[in-house]
């Protein structure tokens, strides 16, 4: 332990002493994080996280909010016991604090394989120190516990050796399940791995003993805490349209260069040296370094060992490896699998939604570690002299810290950051609320701008960080929940209507329905972010000013004004007045039939890759800029929302201008669920303007338009219920007398 605390103080340094005084990261996935837990601890109850996504919430197990530990600290809170101003604390020392546990069970795994005592207790440290789970600690934090799968490998080895049931099992079970609720991801590799190696065993040794009881209990309490966690997902679940085909699962895969050679490691660097061609840069999920000495030991091994008999690895853990192995091949899927993602999404549909599938590799790199400190520890043996065998030892430990140093060490250089979900920071927000007179009682909740949608495959994930850290920061002080999701597996529907709050001012907002109360909303505009879309500078125009910062300024939101709708009462007495103009390009793909359409009969249908969608030469006398807009389609399935590239060439064939608009990052959401993107290009006299719809996943596409800036086209079939106005959909108005 006191070795473990020398090479780890070093890294953590002030974490150990003040957890509550630092953060990794202000922004992104860790504020979030941080946010969600210290949230519910303070302001929560039951096993609803209602601190974003307002007002659905959301039931805390599906996120990554550490259900169980946030749960925990919202049960001492009620108990009388409030420690919600330490959440970001309690995040950091559970995470630390237990590094020594996980040094502690690697240290008996050691012993069970057979090494010695020096070898365990040299390099359990270091393990623990290079597992992909440390470098999570960072700011993923229900993924950063390397102590539950050494764990589970333990169990397994002892229901090996005693052959019997025993009261620790039941406590093994409990841990299982805590780890599993926590964060699914930890559950997975822990009981699929002793599933996977229980029926290994069983089959191998067709059921025979020593090998039934082992192999029995790993199926049983593997199987047991996997089916009572997702059968209790499956019931509690609120929502029926979370994403099903996640690109993730084929991207965050398991890969060899991962594995074995990843940026910033040793072997990586060696092999630059020799000039082998290797990546520059990895996906962080492919991360999953098992280290130069490991892997080098195993090659050694690999060679020379088989031929000694009296160095043989347990049973149990060659049944370890299997699953592993097994495990390795599910992380790495299509990409070394013959099986195609169509087939994947068909059959796994709801549990894609847990889409990092290279994390399950994770059990591979504790076997493969264990096995290259078991043939370091064979081969000190072999050395004539004590002094020799423990330089050796001593030697190849500096070798695998040296990793440690150069691989892990740079992710924590600068993330030694004020907690600024602290109360001393939380003042500073509330002495600004009192200064302005804003009371939060006032309001139901906080919408924030420009918007945050997070995370879902059909919208773009981007969190602008001004936006994120102020409403964060407003929401924990004052209790007040926010309207944007910033949820791991957000339903299609709920991140839909939230878009539509800030949507453009002829686009009607479904969410108004479902808010509980008629309170106002307390809008947060964020400076420095760039532009706002036009529908939050709508909804902006439309709130009372309260009080301004330079980076936020904070407005009165008042649903009438909001629910009033002007913008489509106009159109609708447009319409019934006779107003009609046609636009200057018009693809309403009508001649192509579809039961999902944006409007009229029917829309385009496109395989993933770009097609060329329309060219328009343009028939002005003289320069002119046009307004390009058109709907791509997603759902909660197979379809995602296209982007689209437009491309200006003049006459003498000279491209001055190529765009790619990604459709997702748009507020502009209608039906079910349709994105419209929109873009002003400038068109020189006699250019041509070349459109194409682009995607990796089959597209669905409708009503294309181009007209004049200024114009204002309106387009009505007679047998629809609505009219498009600019490209948007407008229900009709009743004719008078009914």
């Amino acid at each position: 332990m006191l070795l473990f605390f020398l090479l780890a103080q070093p890294i953590f340094r002030d974490y150990f002493t003040r957890p509550n005084s630092l953060s990794y990261a202000f922004g992104g996935d860790a504020l979030a994080l941080y946010y969600n837990t210290a949230f519910h601890a303070r302001y929560g109850n039951g096993v609803w996280l209602r601190g974003t996504n307002y007002p659905d919430g959301e039931y805390i197990y599906l996120t990554d909010a550490q259900g169980v530990v946030s749960n925990a600290l919202q049960l001492l809170r009620r108990m009388g016991a409030d420690v919600s101003a330490y959440a970001v604390g309690i995040v950091h020392t559970l995470n630390l604090y237990l590094l020594f546990a996980a040094v502690a069970v690697v240290f008996w795994l050691l012993q069970a394989l057979g090494c010695r005592v020096l070898t365990s207790a040299l390099f359990a440290p270091l393990i623990v120190l290079l597992s992909p789970q440390v470098l999570r600690i960072s700011g993923h934090f229900g993924l950063a516990y390397p102590v539950a799968i050494p764990l589970a490998m333990l169990w397994f080895l002892r229901k090996y050796r005693v052959q019997r049931w025993e009261g620790r099992d039941a406590l093994f079970a409990l841990v299982s399940l805590f780890f599993t609720y926590n964060n699914p991801y930890i559950g997975l590799n822990i009981n699929l791995m002793l599933v996977c190696a229980g029926v290994l065993m069983l089959l191998w040794h067709r059921f025979r003993r020593p090998y039934r009881m082992p192999g029995v209990a790993a199926v049983v309490v593997g199987a047991g805490c996997l089916l009572w966690v997702f059968a209790d997902f499956w019931l509690n679940d609120p929502v029926g349209d979370r994403v099903r085909s996640q690109w993730g699962f084929f991207f965050f895969q398991a890969r060899g260069e991962g594995l074995f050679y990843p940026p910033g490691s040793l072997l990586h660097d060696w092999l630059t040296h020799l000039g082998v061609s290797v990546p520059k840069a990895l996906g962080f999920e492919t991360l999953l370094n098992v280290g130069a000495v490991s892997t080098l030991a195993v090659v050694v091994g690999l060679l020379l060992l088989p031929w000694q008999r009296r160095w043989r690895l347990p049973a149990a853990y060659v049944f370890l490896l299997g699953a592993s192995l097994m495990l390795l091949l599910i992380a790495a899927n299509t990409s070394v699998l013959p099986i195609s993602p169509s087939w994947i999404e068909e059959h796994l549909r709801w549990l894609l939604m847990f889409k990092a599938a290279a994390r399950l590799a994770w059990p591979f790199y504790f076997v493969f570690t264990l096995a290259g400190v078991c043939v370091v520890d064979a081969l000190s043996r072999a050395l004539s002299f004590s002094w020799l065998s423990t330089l050796f030892l001593l030697a190849v430990g500096a070798g695998w810290n040296a990793e440690i140093n150069q691989y892990i060490v740079p992710h924590f250089r600068n993330v030694f950051h004020a907690n600024f979900l602290s109360r001393e920071h939380e003042a500073e927000v509330l002495d600004f609320l009192r200064a302005n007179r804003i009371n939060p009682a006032d309001f139901q909740a906080i919408l924030a701008a420009p918007r945050y949608a997070a995370w879902s495959d059909k919208v773009w994930p981007h969190l602008p960080f001004e936006s994120q850290f102020w409403s964060l920061r407003l929401s924990l002080a004052t209790g007040l929940p926010v309207v944007n999701p910033l949820l791991s597996r957000v339903g299609t529907q709920h991140i839909m209507e939230r878009l539509q709050m800030l949507a453009h001012p002829l686009v009607e907002r479904g969410l108004l329905a479902k808010l509980p109360n008629s309170k106002d909303l307390l809008l947060l505009v964020a400076k420095g972010e760039g532009p706002l879309q036009t529908g939050e500078r709508y909804v902006e125009s439309l709130a009372e000013r309260l009080a301004e910062t330079p980076r936020y300024a904070l407005y009165r939101l008042r649903l009438a004004d909001l629910a009033r709708g002007e913008a489509i009462r106009e159109a609708q007495e447009r319409y019934a007045q006779g107003y009609r103009e046609v636009p200057a390009l018009h693809l309403s793909f009508d001649e192509q039939p579809s039961e999902t359409t944006f409007y009229g009969r029917g829309s385009q249908t496109l395989a993933p890759g770009e097609h060329a969608v329309a060219t328009f030469s343009s028939p002005y006398d003289r320069d002119t800029a046009v307004v390009f807009s058109a709907w791509s389609y997603a759902d909660a399935d197979r379809w995602n929302a296209c982007s689209w590239l437009l491309a200006v060439r003049t006459d003498a064939g000279e491209e001055i201008l190529r765009e790619t608009l990604e459709s997702r990052r748009s507020n502009d959401v209608q039906g079910h669920y349709w994105f419209r993107t929109e873009k002003e290009v400038y068109l020189p006299h006699r250019s041509t303007l070349f459109i194409a719809a682009v995607s990796d996943r089959p597209m669905r596409i409708d009503e294309v338009m181009l007209w004049p800036k200024g114009a204002r086209p309106l387009v009505a079939l007679p047998d629809a219920d609505g009219f498009l106005e600019e490209n948007f959909w407008v229900k009709k108005p009743q004719p008078l007398g009914q």
